[in-house]
């Protein structure tokens, strides 16, 4: 396994500033959600796509994963426009030779039901991946937001039926939603391709949750690991830093060397 880092975990850095960080932390690769302060979108011009290429090469580093932010779930747009935006960041994973574009499942309409909210994403991930597939790239369905139960979204891949639809396992999520990491890795576990770790902290409100360093918070971190390294897993492991007050934003370099370096300790002593 090898060590990430998503450059959502600090938004306004310029991919120089994440290129020279993820490097000086040890780790071997970049996935790329926001840059500068914008969120990463398929029309990103010719030239700057080239020097964010050359930029990361430079750095010893490999794009793993196009961060896009597709929502396979919204029933406010037509069932073919986000479909049609996952194409334009495969088409940017392909140039950057990116292996995963991550997509997201979204909100469900309040007054659709289940089912018929899984098997749109269904649909979509697997219009998606029939994208991607000339070109050997996985769409994988993040376990986030209301797609955040790795049963529900194990069954929505499965329902996709397709060999480049995936998902990237965010523990933290089904950490939340009650889901031990058997129970998750049972669900989604052959459909793996990318990992995001953080760890996080219930608060006073019991229904909310916040970012800690690695290792002080709830997720069973070090048990996930050993998942994967039984399971002979060889993809990234991305680390996460998202704390909710800004005036954390100082401490995001160190945040996330510490991060790389817990999720190094737990390998290295496995």
């Amino acid at each position: 396994m090898r060590l990430a880092v998503t450059t959502y975990s600090a938004p306004a850095w310029t991919i120089d500033e994440h290129a020279r960080v993820a490097r000086e932390i040890g780790c071997d690769g970049l996935e790329i959600r926001m840059l500068a302060g914008q969120p990463l979108t398929p029309d990103l011009p010719a030239a700057e796509r080239r020097r964010i290429a050359d930029v990361v090469a430079d750095a010893g580093l490999e794009i793993c994963v196009v961060g896009s932010d597709c929502r396979l779930a919204q029933p406010a747009e037509p069932r073919t426009s986000e479909v049609d935006r996952t194409a334009g960041f495969i088409e940017l994973a392909r140039e950057w030779g990116a292996p995963v574009v991550r997509v997201f499942g979204g909100a469900q309409s309040a007054d659709a039901p289940r089912a018929e909210a899984d098997a749109w994403v269904a649909e979509g991930l697997r219009a998606a991946a029939e994208h991607a597939a000339p070109h050997g790239i996985h769409v994988a369905l993040e376990t986030h937001d209301v797609f955040n139960s790795a049963v529900r979204v194990g069954g929505i891949v499965r329902a996709a039926a397709h060999p480049n639809a995936a998902v990237v396992w965010d523990l933290g999520h089904p950490h939340r939603a009650g889901e031990s990491v058997a129970q998750a890795w049972a669900a989604i576990g052959p459909f793996v391709v990318h990992v995001h770790v953080k760890d996080i902290v219930r608060t006073d409100d019991e229904r909310e949750w916040e970012s800690v360093v690695a290792g002080r918070g709830e997720v069973p971190i070090a048990e996930m690991l050993g998942v994967l390294r039984r399971a002979g897993y060889g993809g990234y492991l991305s680390t996460e830093w998202e704390p909710r007050d800004a005036r954390a934003g100082g401490g995001r370099k160190a945040a996330l060397a510490q991060h790389a370096a817990h999720l190094r300790g737990i390998l290295e002593t496995a």
